[in-house]
């Protein structure tokens, strides 16, 4: 989502003096740079899902830690 509106910042543009086009202009490239950006709920929920397999990825390994440990300590 952006957050950004480039309709306001022609209408801005225009009345500090700009000519539509030039308005028109700058808001387009104000618009491009800031598609790319990403909100704070995001990042937020990409870095959730990254604990969540990062949590999962540690369990498999503890499990499988205990798993060998317990061969080991039955085989001797």
């Amino acid at each position: 989502m952006n957050a950004y509106n480039p309709l306001s910042s022609v209408k801005r543009l225009e009345a500090a003096g700009l000519p539509r086009k030039q308005a028109e202009a700058i808001a387009d490239e104000v618009t491009d740079g800031t598609n790319d950006f990403v909100t704070k709920y995001q990042l937020l929920a990409a870095l959730d899902k990254q604990t969540i397999k990062i949590g999962i990825m540690v369990s498999a390994i503890v499990a499988l830690a205990c798993s060998i440990m317990g061969v080991v300590i039955s085989l001797t």
